[in-house]
């Protein structure tokens, strides 16, 4: 309903009264001279109090009954807009890939990698196997050459890179799902020389 509504009635009935109120004082005790008189100008009057009270109320319904609308619209919006990933979970939740689980949560295991002292471009072993978790590569570079071991997963991103070494040990920790990976020196040309090895974890 328009609430502007109120204006016109709120005017009415002020110049209603206003029209009462001089015949009244200018009429004195002969006002009303009348029942019928009195009725005539009674009736009007209660009849717009009462339509005023009746719009005001089914006015405030109909408010109410709108912002509650309102509100349920706001809701539904808010959880419209959380976004979702292509795999149907919330944007903080990735899930996980296709080819790769869910870490495991295994328990933690630690391999040792060594290269030659001569700083030779390779790592011994190759090849390793561990279970999903926390791994750990206990690497040695015994040699005076700069060297590293990082990890690389399928997609060939590198996900964990340690420290570069010479002639001491690293170690390189990182909670692995189940998959294929590729361990490496990322020191540049070093990996295109050979430093690199497998690692497959189940």
């Amino acid at each position: 309903m328009d609430g502007t509504v109120f204006f016109p009635v709120g005017i009415a009935l002020t110049l209603a009264a206003l029209a009462v109120s001089y015949v009244g004082i200018r009429g004195k005790s002969g006002f009303p001279p009348s029942g019928r008189a009195f009725a005539a100008v009674t009736v009007p009057f209660a009849v717009l109090v009462i339509a005023t009270a009746a719009y005001a109320v089914a006015n405030a319904r109909e408010e109410q009954d709108h912002r509650e609308e309102e509100q349920a619209e706001e809701q539904a919006e808010a959880t419209d807009e959380v976004p979702l990933t292509p795999g149907g979970a919330p944007s903080g939740e990735q899930p996980a890939d296709e080819g790769q689980q869910a870490p495991a949560g295994g328990p933690a295991e630690t391999f040792d990698l060594a290269s030659p002292a001569d700083g030779g471009l390779s790592f011994e072993p190759d090849g390793l196997q561990a279970q999903a978790g926390t791994i750990t590569l206990a690497y040695e570079n015994p040699s005076p050459v700069i060297h590293n071991v990082a990890i690389e997963d399928a997609e060939g991103e590198t996900i964990a890179q340690s420290e570069d070494v010479t002639d001491g040990s690293v170690e390189l920790s990182e909670e692995l799902a189940p998959g294929e990976y590729v361990f490496y020196c990322a020191i540049a040309g070093h990996r295109e020389g050979g430093m690199e090895g497998t690692l497959t974890v189940e």
